[in-house]
């Protein structure tokens, strides 16, 4: 009945409804278009486009409450798929991050949530004040039946929202030490864009719960709209790189056949779970440094501990081992240092003084500007730019 009012009335939309439904127009565009071409494996591309697909329907709920108020307690059941937010992030990092990782029985609990409050919401419609699960009003004048009736709601999906957000921050700050073994480029598969989007939920989740205690004093600012804001930002992220994403498990598993004899003495084992000992490990450091000043392997942009492996016919693990135990760095440290060390050397080269920070950033190995100049400012406290005007200025008073 409220439904056939709603259609016989003359139809006004507000403008915060129009801008609404344009991002739930792109987000259901954008799920449809990740789960047809996105990138990645199967299961992280169809789950991102499930994340998508969900912002879309949670922002025609958004619609429906503002446009349609009669409603507003048949569109509580389809906000209830917000407790799948941080799941399907969840089982997205899983699908990035873990290989062969596949969906089992067992992960099914993390939908649970779903159902419970569904039936919990089906249980207290139609909504009363005096429900056992509705929240007593502590002002007449903000009483509002439906809010007092949803704090369960809320609070389960701030629980969610703060809990799966630390946890695949977790997962990820986990995988950055991982993956810094392996390569010694990681912009295009650090995932951090994801790391924003719980950053994001768990910043709004916050902010959500300090408006909400606001209320009680008065403040009608709802809390709602921080959800919202963080569904906007994530589907800014989703557009911008998760479309973007290159598949991660691309790195080989394989070892090469000959692998250095062991000492059957354990004295000189630098780790008692290490085949490694030191010994080994002394002298594969210095081949190591001998194929830097040789081969200088760091210029290449896709250089990986896999390949520095097959040239010195050992293990991944072993060379990992050996430039964290002589270097004290990870992979990704050590030949994005060598990589420094080359364009330090360029930039005081005057034959190449033609060459712009950006080309002698590439030059020297690394594939992203902002890489460049973030390691280049750690290790010598300027910019590149900065660097060659110091050394030129440099050469000029001595010239004088």
């Amino acid at each position: 009945m409220a439904l056939n009012a709603f259609l016989s009335s003359p139809l006004t939309i507000q403008p915060f409804s129009l801008f609404i439904g344009a991002c739930m127009c792109f987000s259901f565009g954008l799920s449809f278009f990740l789960w047809r071409a996105g990138p990645g494996s199967a299961g992280a591309k169809n789950t991102m486009a499930l994340v998508s697909l969900l912002i879309s329907m949670l922002a025609l709920a958004v619609i429906m409450q503002a446009e349609i108020p009669a409603l507003r307690g048949q569109v509580y059941y389809l906000v209830s798929i917000q407790m799948l937010t941080g799941p399907l992030l969840y089982f997205y990092v899983l699908f990035q991050t873990r290989p062969n990782f596949t969906l089992q029985a067992t992960h099914l609990w993390h939908l649970s949530p779903l159902l419970i409050f569904t039936l919990i919401w089906h249980w207290q419609m139609p909504v009363e004040l005096n429900h056992s699960l509705a929240l007593p009003c502590f002002s007449n004048e903000l009483c509002d039946v439906y809010r007092q009736n949803r704090y369960l709601h809320k609070v389960a999906a701030w629980v969610s929202n703060l809990a799966y957000g630390f946890i695949i921050i977790g997962i990820l700050k986990s995988y950055q030490v991982q993956i810094k073994r392996r390569f010694s480029n990681i912009e295009e598969i650090n995932l951090r864009w994801v790391t924003m989007i719980c950053w994001c939920y768990i910043l709004g989740t916050l902010l959500a719960i300090l408006f909400e205690a606001g209320y009680f004093l008065g403040n009608e600012f709802n809390s709602g709209h921080m959800h919202e804001l963080a569904m906007l930002v994530t589907t800014v992220l989703i557009a911008h790189y998760g479309v973007r994403q290159v598949t991660i498990h691309a790195e080989e598993n394989e070892e090469p056949q000959n692998q250095p004899i062991e000492s059957v003495s354990s004295s000189n084992k630098k780790y008692q779970t290490s085949s490694l000992t030191e010994v080994d490990a002394a002298a594969l450091w210095q081949q190591l440094q001998q194929l830097m000043v040789t081969e200088q392997p760091y210029l290449e942009a896709g250089l990986k501990v896999s390949d520095l492996a097959k040239r010195l016919d050992v293990s991944v693990s072993h060379v990992s081992e050996t430039i964290n135990g002589h270097a004290g760095l990870s992979f990704y440290d050590f030949i994005n240092k060598q990589r420094i060390e080359a364009a330090i050397r360029i930039l005081e080269d005057p034959n190449k003084a033609h060459l712009s920070a950006t080309e002698v950033g590439f030059e020297a190995g690394f594939n992203s500007v902002s890489t460049f100049y973030s390691h280049f400012k750690n290790y010598q406290g300027c910019t590149p730019k900065q660097y060659r005007s110091n050394q030129s200025a440099a050469t000029v008073s001595l010239k004088s």
